[in-house]
Parts: structure tokens; sequence; C-alpha cells
């Protein structure tokens, strides 16, 4: 029983661990150099995730992921894909 105390918890922290470092990854996103363009409120990046243009009062443009792009025709939104890019 030890044992499978012992290795859920080490289950548990390579889970934290990869957690941590994929946030790490999302922390500051820039808009990749060659990215599709669709009118000026989508851009797909190389890798297939799409992003809608937003914008608030007093703020720089971010890009957030849109899940489901099927109205752009673009597949879904994958793990690898960022929430958020800055351009």
């Amino acid at each position: 029983m030890q044992l499978l105390k012992l290795a859920a918890l080490t289950a548990s922290f390579a889970l934290v661990a990869a957690s941590v470092q994929a946030i790490g990854a999302y922390r500051d996103p820039k808009v990749p150099q060659n990215v599709q363009q669709t009118g000026t409120q989508w851009i797909t990046t190389q890798d297939g995730c799409s992003y809608s243009r937003t914008q608030a009062p007093g703020y720089p443009v971010q890009w957030i992921l849109v899940i489901n792009p099927h109205h752009i025709g673009q597949p879904l939104a994958h793990v690898n894909c960022a929430p958020l890019l800055r351009s």
C-alpha cells in the first residue's frame, strides 16, 4: 500500500512540474512572423492555432485563442496552442 501511495505521489509531482513548465512557456508569447491572416480580425499560426484580435482602450493589441475556428475554415485548437499572443 505504501508503494502505491509513493507511486501516486511521484506521478502527482511529475504532473505539477509539467504544468509549471507549460505555464512558463505561455508567459509572454509573441505573434510569430509567419502567420496566415484572415482579414484584420483573425490570424492562424503555422502550427494550426487560430486567434482573434482584441484591444481594450489604452492597451496594446492581443490575440485570443479561438477554440473552434470553423467560421474561418481552420481546425480546432490543440493543447499546444498558447491561450494568448501579444503583438
